[in-house]
């Protein structure tokens, strides 16, 4: 007989319970990250005046914090996890609205809060609560009660996405509303009602292309680079095909000193300079792995409430790592979007760490060993 049906410790069911596999690739990526932000950590310190290992130390207490909350997060169950996520909804959502009063204005936009010290990004937050709550919303499986779930969840996302377009933060907004979307099409509404969202989705691109100056200056940019200032983005992608298959070497790369947002915006691009290639693509290895495990894992199940849930973090965790990595690449345009985990940034480190809870504690197979 097994230790785990010896055994009624909470603490050992859990663990057998636990996808295991995709915690292990979660904590490499952690372990990337350490890695990426301590070698450009010397280089971005001095254009901010600090200690030469400032970002790094505090990416390792983030990581660690992280790492902590989202296995706090995987001892709920799927009803805990809805609670969690409607308070967290409240509280984010509150935040976005207090960036218009009291928020801290970096480079043209409010979308920081100043609490103790530490900014605190809501709109990061806000992210995996919105889903979490549309998958409620749409979880119903009887077709009157789903009809009308479909229409509250498009207030839900309208009354969201206007204040994180005002902020300005259209990158967030299109992810939500990608993310959503996802969702959406998952719980199997007809085509038919998706048309109207279709075309809502494309009157707010060009809405916010008309309305909205930086958005209109980072789409120009992407499509006609040669009359553009692209010189973070052409210095990224140069420095990426320079690593070549093995990199320059730890330490020896060039354009942490040459782009302020190493550190975070274009941390693949550092990462992919000193060790190569080869270790950009495991990079994409094990993002991909924790993707497809968790969509074969999330079809197992019955319930829709998880199955969305689910399907809308896988979303968000993708949408994540194609946008960042394809900035780098130029293959997309600038959003500021962060590398889950190997990013610096304390607010979208914990913030994916909710998301990774959520999505391991919704996979956890009650009472099995996995």
């Amino acid at each position: 007989m097994s230790i785990y049906r010896q055994s009624r410790h909470p603490l050992v069911r859990w663990w057998w319970e636990m996808d295991r596999m995709a915690v292990a690739v979660i904590v490499v990526i952690m372990l990337c990250g350490a890695v990426a932000v301590t070698t450009a950590s010397v280089a971005v310190a001095k254009t901010y005046n600090v200690g030469p290992y400032y970002f790094a130390v505090r990416h390792y207490l983030f990581l660690m914090m992280a790492l902590g909350v989202m296995l706090g997060m995987t001892t709920l169950k799927p009803e805990g996890v809805k609670r969690i996520g409607m308070l967290l909804f409240a509280g984010a959502y509150l935040g976005v609205l207090m960036t218009f009063m009291i928020g801290t204005e970096v480079k043209g936009a409010r979308r920081w809060i100043d609490i103790g010290g530490q900014s605190i990004q809501p709109t990061e937050f806000l992210k995996p609560a919105l889903i979490l709550v549309t998958a409620w919303l749409l979880a119903h499986a009887d077709p009157r009660k789903q009809l009308r779930g479909y229409f509250a969840s498009i207030l839900l996302m309208m009354a969201v996405g206007l204040p994180v377009l005002a902020q300005p933060n259209f990158g967030m907004a299109l992810a939500m509303g990608l993310v959503w979307f996802a969702q959406v099409f998952m719980a199997g509404l007809p085509l038919l009602w998706l048309a109207p969202v279709v075309a809502g989705g494309l009157c707010t691109v060009v809405g916010a292309y008309t309305l909205l100056p930086h958005v209109r200056d980072r789409l120009e940019r992407f499509i006609n680079p040669e009359a553009s200032d692209t010189y973070q983005v052409d210095q990224a992608n140069e420095a990426i095909m320079m690593g070549h298959l093995w990199g320059r070497g730890a330490g020896e790369g060039v354009v942490k000193h040459q782009l302020p947002d190493a550190h975070t915006d274009f941390i693949f691009a550092v990462l992919a300079e000193e060790f190569g290639i080869i270790v950009g693509i495991m990079v994409m290895g094990l993002f991909l792995t924790l993707v497809l495990r968790g969509f074969s894992r999330v079809l197992q199940q019955d319930d829709r409430f998880v199955l969305l849930s689910v399907g809308g973090l896988l979303t968000l965790v993708s949408i994540h790592v194609c946008v960042n990595i394809g900035v780098a690449l130029h293959i997309v345009p600038t959003t500021g979007m962060t590398l889950p985990f190997i990013s610096y940034g304390g607010s979208s480190t914990f913030a994916m760490a909710l998301v990774l809870g959520f999505l391991l504690a919704l996979l956890r197979k009650q009472g099995k060993r996995i």
